[in-house]
């Protein structure tokens, strides 16, 4: 008997073994859906690209012992097979929901489905540390491996009496196991020119020791940068505790020539929080300044003093070293004042032998490509779907008849959004793009700001992410899971940049990690920055009506030459996403760089 179903059984598998299965598996990608834990700082940020769940911490909560409130998961079906993934069958390798965690390293979880996907858990915490002293110069130095701050501090102060300000080595909740002398004026005045002090959080055992240094330093002005435009030269100078920093100027001459008086800067703006200019943003340990109504294309001389008023009343007065600076010519835009179009054809490769077609672009001839827009991938399905054209709608007073005009559309199968940008269309993928932000240019751009003839219309967001959305129902796109809600106003947004690329930046509109952030994409030199969710614009109520918009430009840096310059104009600012209104509309008309400062730092 037991043989005989021995033998049943090995004919059952036979015969199981030759029925071939040809569905096809679903491809369900997997995703931490929302986390709360306690002591957090912020927003966690859920990166599905990277699978990355990032907590920032607030200082005063323990690393090592953080609580997981909740954790929860999502399925999204990446395969066109007709299946409903069912989330309440995702299995975690671990259960994080009420548990103590130490998030001083990453956890790790696997989320397994049909196939497993690893996210990394990891935690931030700034921790705001402070140590200030009588006489310091520029910043504090830190050492947070070898638990060491530096500070410089004037070499005319003595060591044996240095009075600390304000000190903080950690969270807000650490203690100081020695007490210091009354406000801490402390002697420094040994071989190593430091003091060791131990502070303990109410979490730990064992207090941690930090070693404090101090470094004579002559009090000599010490210049960041000295960066020029046209008729502008910024300056940034490390700050001395004690001294007014004075920065002086005077135009070069030729060698022989009697010397040109120094002439003050009319606008010194010292290291204050209650300064805060789009031209010299406030920075703690530094002093900042800005030269206006210089001539263009003409060489100045630099000089910083600092000015010390001793007890007796004299005041010392410490010159850096002279240094010379060259500003620029302006740079204009060609076609800026959007009077230039022609109808070429929508195939980029064939473009630059100037084919003709129904594709409509911002420029009159092949040879001057320098503004571009989508309409290349919209117009394949035919030239109704040119969603950037020109307009006879121009403001009053222009010199010109013609204008830009973007909207967005719902072209088919996808949201398309409205847009005018330097750089040019790559290629047509499917239903995707390959798009190039920038052009290059072959002289130092520095502007002060842009300024252009603008009104748009933010409808409400009618698609996200190509898929028809209802208003009020909250929705959340792309990798970092960006919320909005059907029926929220779409995002207009216009952006300059200069940078130091060698090449434009390419934008796949499949894949998240290729989209431009100027905030944070590198090589940005300079940026003017606008979008109508966090900088509305104050003067206009009315945003239907042509108005003028000024965009001041911030430099970040000039350790580099500019060689790129990149400006978008778009309706819908979620447009790399999919996303936004098919009510959205923009005209754009008589763009310019500005580059010079009125006596009211205002761009002129």
């Amino acid at each position: 008997m037991t043989k005989r179903v021995v033998i049943i059984l090995f004919s059952a598998l036979a015969l199981a073994s030759c029925i071939k299965n040809d569905l096809p598996m679903p491809m369900v990608d997997l995703y931490i859906a929302s986390l709360d834990v306690e002591g957090a700082n912020g927003d966690i940020l859920l990166d599905r690209s990277t699978y990355t769940a990032t907590i920032p911490l607030a200082e005063e909560t323990n690393i090592n012992a953080v609580k997981f409130n909740s954790i929860t998961y999502g399925a999204e079906v990446e395969t066109n097979i007709n299946y409903t993934a069912d989330e309440s069958k995702i299995v975690a390798s671990r259960d994080l929901n009420g548990k103590v965690v130490n998030m001083s390293r990453p956890e790790i979880i696997t989320l397994s489905y049909f196939q497993n996907y690893e996210w990394k858990i990891v935690a931030t915490q700034n921790i705001n540390r402070i140590w200030r002293v009588d006489g310091q110069i520029g910043e504090t130095e830190w050492d947070l491996e070898g638990h060491r701050a530096i500070v410089k501090r004037r070499n005319d102060r003595p060591l044996s009496s240095v009075k600390t300000d304000t000190l903080r080595l950690g969270p807000k909740t650490y203690s100081y196991m020695q007490r210091w002398e009354e406000d801490f004026p402390t002697n420094f005045d040994n071989s190593t020119n430091s003091r060791d002090i131990s502070v303990l959080a109410p979490w730990e055992i064992q207090p941690t020791t930090w070693k404090l240094v101090v470094v004579p330093t002559l009090a000599e002005p010490e210049f960041k940068y000295i960066g020029a435009g046209a008729n502008v030269i910024w300056i940034k100078a490390i700050d001395i505790d004690g001294s007014d920093i004075v920065f002086k100027y005077r135009e070069k001459v030729e060698e022989g020539q009697n010397e040109n008086e120094w002439i003050a800067t009319k606008d010194n703006w010292y290291a204050s929080a209650s300064v805060n200019s789009p031209y010299n943003r406030y920075e703690q340990g530094y002093v900042k300044a800005v030269i206006r109504g210089l001539k263009q294309n003409t060489t100045y001389e630099i000089q910083g003093w600092a000015n010390t008023v001793k007890e007796d009343g004299s005041v010392t007065e410490i010159p850096s070293k002279t240094f010379t600076v060259t500003t620029s010519e302006p740079y204009e835009m060609p076609n800026s004042d959007m009077e230039q179009w022609g109808k070429f054809t929508n195939d980029p490769a064939m473009l630059p032998t100037g084919e003709t077609g129904f594709c409509d672009y911002p420029f009159s001839s092949v040879q001057n490509m320098f503004w571009a827009s989508g309409n290349p991938g919209a117009t394949t399905l035919g030239p109704d779907y040119n969603l950037t054209k020109p307009s006879n709608d121009v403001p009053v007073g222009s010199a010109g008849t013609k204008s830009a005009y973007m909207a967005s559309r719902y072209v088919v199968v996808k949201f398309a959004a409205g847009n005018l940008f330097v750089g040019y269309y790559g290629a047509t993928d499917g239903t995707n793009a390959y798009v190039y932000f920038g052009k290059p240019i072959s002289q130092s751009v520095r502007p002060t700001a842009l300024r252009c003839k603008i009104k748009y219309y933010c409808g409400g967001v009618d698609y996200v992410s190509s898929k028809k959305a209802t208003n009020g129902v909250e929705y959340h796109f792309g990798d970092k899971q960006i919320p909005i809600k059907g029926g929220d106003p779409d995002l207009a947004k216009v952006f300059f940049c200069v940078t130091d690329w060698s090449a434009p930046h390419c934008i796949y509109s499949k894949e998240e990690s290729t989209f431009f952030d100027p905030h944070t994409t590198a090589g940005v030199l300079g940026l003017g920055y606008f979008d109508s969710y966090t900088t509305p614009e104050p003067a206009t109520v009315e945003t239907s009506a042509w108005h003028e918009m000024t965009l001041p430009i911030e430099h970040k840096s000039f350790e580099s030459t500019t060689s790129y310059l990149v400006l978008t104009f778009t309706c819908s600012g979620y447009g790399d996403y999919f996303t936004g209104s098919t009510s959205s509309w923009m005209y754009v008309d008589d763009i310019e760089l500005l580059y010079d400062l009125d006596e009211n730092n205002q761009p002129k």
